[in-house]
């Protein structure tokens, strides 16, 4: 069982750990929402695209012919639509990791029994996602993704010691009160359960790694795509051709 858990929290890194495999990288900061869009220089000039498609470089506003209007508005619709996209993919690893914790709870007829394991799982989760998010914008620094190797495994072994001590304390709780409750455990049903919550549990996470490495697929190829529109943007507007997010 402890080893059915130290999955776990792999389920929530993989999504960072597959974007940090991608051949993409940021090479300047970048922060946004569905409302704005803004490229941060190391120096600390910046260009920024308002909700209106209005761009604005070094606080000066660039006159936009239609086209270039357009062709910026239509990039800024496409990163909001794919940089969420690792984020909703630890939110499923979250949402299955819960499900899997339920199972277990259910295996020892204590379903109530982990919910401080979920509450750590959650407050892990969120102070990751606070690292990139800030009242609700996508905050990226520059060099994002190929940093993400870095930092992952070292997130993945304080995930592991964090849940590992929740769970332990709360299996020999929900044990005891089990053995209580049927005056004294039957170690062969009990090998029973686990055995078949062992298997189910694993099924469910070949079919979500399958899912997983699907979706990393797609977010890198996303990516690619992005990075191509954005050398076809800087043909159409020069002026941010020093304002590069992409690089490959």
């Amino acid at each position: 069982m402890k080893q059915v858990l130290l999955t776990i929290p792999l389920l929530m890194m993989v999504s960072q750990l597959n974007a940090a495999q991608c051949k993409v990288d940021l090479k300047n900061d970048i922060r946004l929402n569905g409302e704005r869009l803004e490229i941060h220089q190391q120096d600390g000039n910046t260009a920024v695209v308002d909700s209106q498609n209005r761009l604005m470089i070094e606080g000066k506003e660039v006159t936009l012919e239609p086209e270039q209007q357009k062709a910026i508005s239509d990039y800024r619709t496409h990163l909001n639509d794919y940089l969420p996209r690792a984020k909703q993919m630890a939110r499923d690893g979250l949402a299955l990791a819960n499900e899997i914790i339920d199972d277990v709870g259910e295996s020892f007829d204590a379903p109530e029994a982990f919910d401080n394991v979920k509450a750590s799982m959650q407050a892990f989760y969120d102070d990751i996602e606070q690292r990139y998010y800030k009242d609700g914008d996508l905050i990226l620094p520059a060099d994002s993704f190929s940093s993400l190797s870095e930092t992952w495994s070292q997130d993945f072994e304080s995930a592991k010691k964090l849940f590992n001590e929740e769970f332990i304390s709360s299996a020999f709780s929900a044990m005891s009160e089990k053995m209580k409750a049927e005056e004294g455990l039957n170690l062969t049903k009990m090998a029973e359960t686990m055995s078949e919550l062992k298997e189910r549990i694993a099924n469910r996470l070949k079919q979500h790694a399958g899912k997983v490495e699907q979706q990393s697929q797609e977010f890198c190829d996303s990516l690619d795509d992005l990075a191509e529109e954005e050398q076809e943007l800087h043909q159409i507007i020069p002026q941010l051709q020093d304002y590069q997010m992409f690089t490959i």
